[in-house]
């Protein structure tokens, strides 16, 4: 009975044995396949929407860089380093699918890594920007020391420098499945080792290891927290003060200007974090999918295209949402549009001019009288 055993055992041994080499071959086969790669209606819809992105926000950037020097204020190097981030980007997206990589596992580490480094620093920059928003109101006479000059400049270095370090640098140096993997020219990759191995790397984002997608994802929650704090706070800050400068001013609570004026405000607030949680989902709970499955599932591999393209679509919508909306930006923007289109460049005299016209026609605009300026400065919020 224990020869029987040791035989059965045996058998099953070299069956396990001879499946993995049959299944080895088989993934070098598939690598070594020269047939030329497709593009997929996800990566084409990911790509027109990336070229919008990058137009969008280099429009953003040369708003603030050519605009008017109150754009140039340290509290909007936040929204330009956000802008920098959704327009690397959308050139990423656009990099990732057309950029000739071979063969080579690490090419696809150095590609995909930087790709998630300018996810997370547009994410970061979300953080900086929310932050700014709640200090400028909590903080309000505190505000620019606070926030000074250096400071802005380091939290904006610290948030850029961990997105380098964490997720593409490390990586590189071994944070990766790059070893295990083999890739076809230009095109897909897939594990060569046996199942167990495999098991410990990325269905849906290849050649990265699962603990890498899990800082990720954790990294993602972590950050709708912060901002769903931060703008919880601000939120009941500006109800607080808005409330009782109506109570002294001998103005009742359920005053419907009042109450439209916190309504604005909750839905700007729920907009902001809606539209930043609902981009982001399909990707996180496709990484969560991957997370918790073990066994081989080739559906993950074809739906990460699927579920990158609302990400992309908030590195469209950031623009909308924390640039355009400010007056000032808007139409600087529309400047930088019109200036580009009929006169090729953007003349500093056309700049004087176009500035010298709004502070006349803001000077006659601040002479009319007042009416309540203050309140209304908090349905603004979000534009300041």
């Amino acid at each position: 009975l224990e020869t029987r055993s040791e035989w059965n055992e045996y058998t099953v041994n070299i069956i396990h044995i001879t499946m993995n080499f049959n299944e080895t071959n088989a993934n070098l086969e598939f690598c070594n396949n020269t047939t030329p790669r497709s593009l997929s209606i996800a990566e084409a819809v990911a790509c027109v929407i990336s070229v919008f992105t990058v137009v969008e926000n280099m429009i953003i950037l040369l708003a603030i860089i050519k605009g008017p020097v109150s754009l140039r204020k340290p509290p909007y190097w936040f929204i330009a380093s956000l802008a920098s981030a959704d327009l690397l980007s959308g050139i990423e997206v656009i990099l990732a699918i057309f950029l000739p990589v071979g063969s080579s596992p690490l090419s696809r580490v150095a590609l995909k890594g930087m790709a998630v480094v300018t996810f997370i620093a547009s994410i970061n920059s979300l953080l900086l920007v929310s932050f700014d928003r709640y200090l400028r109101i909590a903080e309000h006479a505190k505000y620019n020391r606070i926030l000074s000059r250096k400071v802005i400049i380091l939290l904006i270095a610290i948030s850029w420098a961990v997105s380098f370090i964490m997720f593409l640098i490390v990586p590189l140096v071994g944070w990766s499945c790059q070893a295990n993997y083999c890739c076809r020219n230009n095109g897909l990759c897939i594990c060569k080792e046996a199942e167990s191995i495999c098991g410990q790397c990325s269905q849906s984002f290849e050649p990265f290891t699962k603990s890498y997608i899990v800082t990720g994802v954790v990294y993602f929650l972590l950050a709708v927290v912060i901002m769903t704090g931060f703008y919880s706070a601000l939120f009941r800050i500006v109800k607080k003060k808005t409330f009782e400068r109506h109570k002294h001013s001998n103005h009742v609570s359920a005053d419907p200007k009042f109450k439209k004026r916190e309504l604005d405000l909750a839905k700007t607030l729920a907009i902001t974090l809606g539209i930043f949680a609902f981009c982001w989902l399909p990707v996180v709970a496709l990484f969560i999918a991957d997370i918790v499955i073990t066994k081989p599932v080739k559906l993950l591999q074809k739906a990460f295209d699927y579920a990158l393209v609302p990400t992309v679509i908030n590195s469209l919508l950031n623009p909308i949402i924390y640039s355009i909306r400010l007056p000032k930006m808007r139409e600087t923007a529309k400047r930088v549009v019109m200036c580009g289109l009929f006169s090729g460049s953007i003349s500093g005299s056309h700049w004087a001019s176009t500035t010298s016209l709004n502070r006349s026609v803001r000077r006659k605009t601040h002479s009319k009288p007042k009416t309540s300026s203050r309140g209304s400065k908090s349905s603004d919020l979000l534009s300041n």
